[in-house]
């Protein structure tokens, strides 16, 4: 997404009005109709991969439906590394950390994956085509970093729909040899709860498919 300039005037300048990135923190619903159940943070560089694995894909995370029916509507959603309290405090900067998802409509019991660079993503998961068919076009530029964060998912209102803390440190899942992803276990689970995560058992994690260990997945 390209941002005008009269768009970034407006955030940097009116934040406690009406723009694109909400300025107070909104209520949270942790088991919506979209939710964060993968996060790529730490990969392979392509130097220490060996053949067959995946590497360099740049930093990304999966969305999952888990309705048995209903569609969601991701058009106009956002993506974001800001809390509410971050984007109120700096809105200049959390511009950068502000991604918008273009028209999309996921089914029942599928998934979507956002890609902080899509053609590095296309390039490392080109032999996987269940990744390759959920990723949306578009990159949300800022990454992910190792150390853990707060990521959420907004939706056209700019309601937070979906908002995760993580970490790197115990009791969270250690990722830090690379190459391996967050995968949540239980789509019921607090995802803010670290025992409801685990390390990828597969090199590269499963985007666009279920996880390692899935308990439950609807």
């Amino acid at each position: 997404m390209r941002w005008s300039s009269a768009w970034i005037v407006a955030v940097c300048v009116v934040v406690a009005e009406a723009t694109s990135i909400p300025a107070e923190p909104r209520e949270v619903t942790r088991y919506g109709a979209a939710q964060i159940t993968e996060i790529s943070y730490e990969q392979l560089d392509a130097a220490d991969a060996t053949e067959g694995e995946t590497a360099g894909s740049g930093d990304w995370i999966e969305i999952y439906n888990p309705s048995e029916t209903d569609k969601v509507d991701l058009t106009g959603w956002a993506f974001t590394d800001r809390s509410a309290r971050a984007i109120e405090k700096n809105p200049e900067v959390a511009v950068g950390h502000w991604f918008e998802l273009p028209e999309l409509e996921l089914a029942p019991k599928s998934f979507a994956v956002l890609a902080r660079d899509e053609m590095a993503f296309r390039t490392a998961y080109r032999d996987r085509d269940n990744a390759l068919d959920a990723l949306v076009r578009g990159s949300f530029k800022f990454g992910l970093t190792a150390k853990g964060e707060t990521v959420r998912l907004l939706d056209a209102s700019n309601e937070t729909v979906y908002e995760l803390t993580y970490d790197d440190k115990s009791p969270w899942p250690d990722t830090s040899e690379g190459g391996h992803s967050l995968e949540l276990i239980d789509v019921r689970l607090d995802p803010n709860d670290p025992f409801s995560w685990i390390s990828s058992y597969e090199e590269g994690g499963t985007p666009g498919e279920i996880n390692s260990i899935a308990v439950s997945w609807g």
